[in-house]
């Protein structure tokens, strides 16, 4: 499963969402996760997720590559969000031992699915279709970041992708010379855990390492004075994707008070 991840990649295609400003998708991103703190409102849900699927579309980026590299990250929203149904007071709808199950449990967990599900979706959907010198970029306008910081923040959302397959080659090596992964009860998993994890971090310095030393040897120098080759210019998208962005936020906020 961890060689299928790919969130935090960039998916080449040409369609009018990769084209847009880096600046204008940050901020669509921010405010979709700001609109979906609200609870329980199934009409601006709804709404949202119609957005989303227009985005996606628009985009070009396939739904199964978008299913595919956010397996993982979905399986843990799944579990974390199923322990609201059995600590939320209310109705019993079943026991489970000494679980119960609750009607507004239930209620809650599929909210939360649903609102995790989307803000994953919106950030994923802004890695798949920005550069990573354009999401520097845009980091660093939007924020007011130093270009170091801007840089950052851009590399550790790179490096999720290369740690979980580096992390993929180190589970098939040692399952491939026998190591056992059962077993041993909390000291067993203890140390499966740091056979791990060891040789993870390992690699990681050194993968920062060799990006540290390419970096200077194209005389990368960050911060305060750095000039841009292609600096960011807003287009006439650019400006029609804030209109709609506002049209959106009103709406929003109409389903908020009415519903």
């Amino acid at each position: 499963m961890l060689r299928d991840v790919t969130i935090g990649q960039y998916y080449s295609a040409a369609s009018g969402v990769h084209s847009l400003d880096p600046r204008v998708k940050i901020r669509y991103v921010l405010c979709m996760i700001l609109l979906l703190i609200p609870d329980r409102n199934p009409v601006l849900y709804g709404t949202l997720t119609a957005i989303f699927a227009l985005a996606l579309m628009l985009s070009r980026v396939p739904l199964r590559h978008l299913m595919k590299g956010t397996t993982g990250v979905a399986l843990l929203v799944i579990f974390g969000s199923a322990i609201s149904a059995f600590t939320t007071y209310g109705s019993t709808l079943f026991t489970v031992g000494p679980l119960t199950v609750t009607e507004e449990g239930v209620v809650k967990t599929a909210f939360l699915i649903w609102r995790m599900f989307l803000m994953i979706g919106f950030a994923s959907l802004l890695m798949y279709t920005t550069t990573p010198s354009e999401l520097n970029d845009g980091f660093e306008k939007c924020f007011h970041l130093s270009g170091n910081v801007a840089m950052g923040i851009t590399i550790a959302f790179r490096f999720i992708p290369v740690l979980l397959s580096e992390l993929n080659h180190i589970i098939t090596a040692q399952a491939a010379r026998g190591l056992s992964k059962r077993g041993g009860g909390i000291k067993g998993f203890i140390r499966r855990m740091k056979q791990l994890l060891l040789p993870l971090f390992q690699s990681a310095f050194d993968r920062a390492g060799r990006l540290s030393d390419a970096m200077e040897a194209r005389c990368y120098r960050g911060g305060k004075g750095r000039t841009k080759l292609h600096p960011l210019r807003y287009k006439g998208a650019d400006y029609a994707a804030y209109l709609v962005l506002l049209a959106v936020i009103g709406v929003s906020i109409w389903m908020i008070i009415r519903f």
